[in-house]
């Protein structure tokens, strides 16, 4: 990857629906350029996807929270029904993996404090393979992959 590429990624991330030749523009290349440096890009695995950035808010989901989750790692059939839980979970934006202390890490959002506290209590804690949770209610965002400021 070189300075192109990087400009190319830079660029997309900021508005991923502009046009190859507003790309190329941009970037100082052409249009055909642009597109054969996506699509190699696209090959190596670089860009995964293009998608869309939703603004939950708007959605009628203004509050967001990070969830520090700990299971129960002794039976790995709980973990893995509390992983594919995660996955159908509509409210679950993102869930990570994580080293130390914390086993998961759950974005989420719900419409207010009260429909989170009910999915921590009715339905998070509720599983059998989930030991603790700890919550931290977002107050604002400083920088994003889509945004810097909020």
């Amino acid at each position: 990857m070189d300075k192109f590429d990087a400009e190319i990624l830079h660029t997309l991330q900021r508005d991923g629906r502009m046009s190859w030749v507003e790309l190329g523009q941009e970037v100082s290349l052409s249009p055909s350029a642009c597109t054969r440096r996506i699509q190699a890009l696209r090959a190596q695995g670089v860009i995964e996807r293009f998608t869309v950035s939703l603004n939950e808010a708007l959605l009628g989901h203004p509050v967001m929270a990070f969830v520090a989750v700990s299971i129960d790692r002794q039976e790995p059939t709980l973990a893995e029904a509390f992983r594919e839980w995660v996955l159908a979970h509509p409210r679950v934006l993102s869930c990570h993996m994580l080293s130390g202390s914390t086993d998961y890490m759950l974005e989420v959002v719900e419409t207010d404090l009260k429909s989170l506290g009910r999915f921590l209590d009715q339905e998070l804690l509720s599983l059998p393979a989930v030991k603790d949770a700890t919550s931290s209610v977002v107050l604002g965002r400083v920088k994003s992959r889509f945004s810097t400021v909020d």
